[in-house]
C-alpha cells in the first residue's frame, strides 16, 4: 500500500505543480481597472477656469471690444491684433475655448481610467504645445507678451502636470516611453502644420507683414489717426 501511495503522489505531483503555477500567474496579474465614481475635479476645476478666460476673450473679440488690462496699443492688445491672434477666421482664444471645453468633459463624463487619462493627456499636450509655440512668437517675434496669453499657458501647464501625476497604474500593454514619443510626434506634427498656416505656407501668396506694426496700425486705426503730408 505505501508503494502505491508513492507512485499515485509522483504521477499527480505534476498536475499540482501546474495548478500552483496557474494559481501564482493569476495573483501575479494587475487587477482590473476600476471605473471612477466621482468626476476628476482637480481637471475639471482647472480646465473650467481656461473655459471662462477664453470665452471672456472670444467675446470681447467679437464684440469689439478691450479686455481688462489691454488697453488699446498695449502689447496685449498688439498680439491680440496680430496675425497669430487668429486661426482659420476664428480668435484663437476660441480655439482654447473648445479644448478647455472638451478637458471639462473628459473631466467630469469620462469615468474609465484608461481613456479617461489617454484622452487628457493627449488633449492637454496638444494645448500645452500650442500655447508654448504662442508665448514664442509672441515674445521672440511680435516682441509683445499678453499677460492673458500667459495664465493661459500657466493653466496649461498646471492641467498637464496634473495628469502625468493621476497616471493610472496596471494599463494593459502600456509602456510609458513608447506613449510619450508617439504623442510628442502627434504634438509636433499639429503645431508645425499650424505654423505653416501661419508662415504662409498654405498662401504662398499672402503679404508678409511685420506683426507689431499691423497691430499698432489697427490700434491707430480704431482711434480714427490720419497722417498728412505734402510733397513739393
Amino acid at each position: 500500500m505505501g508503494k502505491k501511495n508513492k507512485k499515485a503522489s509522483s504521477h499527480q505531483s505534476p498536475v499540482t505543480t501546474k495548478n500552483r503555477s496557474i494559481k501564482r500567474s493569476k495573483s501575479k496579474q494587475q487587477p482590473a481597472l476600476r471605473k471612477r465614481k466621482t468626476a476628476n475635479w482637480p481637471l475639471t476645476a482647472l480646465a473650467g477656469f481656461g473655459m471662462a478666460l477664453t470665452l471672456y476673450l472670444s467675446i470681447n473679440y467679437w464684440s469689439g471690444e478691450t479686455p481688462l488690462y489691454c488697453a488699446e496699443g498695449s502689447p496685449c492688445d498688439i498680439v491680440q491684433q496680430s496675425h497669430w491672434g487668429t486661426f482659420l477666421g476664428l480668435p484663437t482664444a476660441f480655439w482654447g475655448f473648445l479644448t478647455y471645453s472638451l478637458l471639462v468633459y473628459i473631466g467630469f463624463s469620462v469615468r474609465k481610467p484608461e481613456k479617461h487619462w489617454k484622452s487628457a493627456w493627449i488633449l492637454s499636450l496638444v494645448g500645452l504645445g500650442y500655447s508654448v509655440y504662442l508665448t514664442f512668437v509672441s515674445h521672440f517675434v511680435i516682441d509683445a507678451l499678453c499677460p492673458y496669453c500667459l495664465v493661459s499657458l500657466t493653466t496649461m501647464v498646471a492641467i498637464f502636470g496634473t495628469i502625468n501625476v493621476q497616471r493610472p497604474e496596471g494599463m494593459k500593454s502600456f509602456q510609458i516611453t513608447q506613449w510619450v514619443f508617439k504623442t510628442a510626434v502627434f504634438t509636433i506634427l499639429v503645431v508645425g502644420g499650424m505654423h505653416l498656416h501661419y508662415s504662409g505656407f498654405f498662401h504662398p501668396t499672402a503679404a508678409q507683414e511685420d506683426p507689431y506694426l499691423k497691430g499698432l496700425a489697427l490700434h491707430l486705426n480704431k482711434k480714427g489717426a490720419a497722417v498728412y503730408g505734402a510733397f513739393w
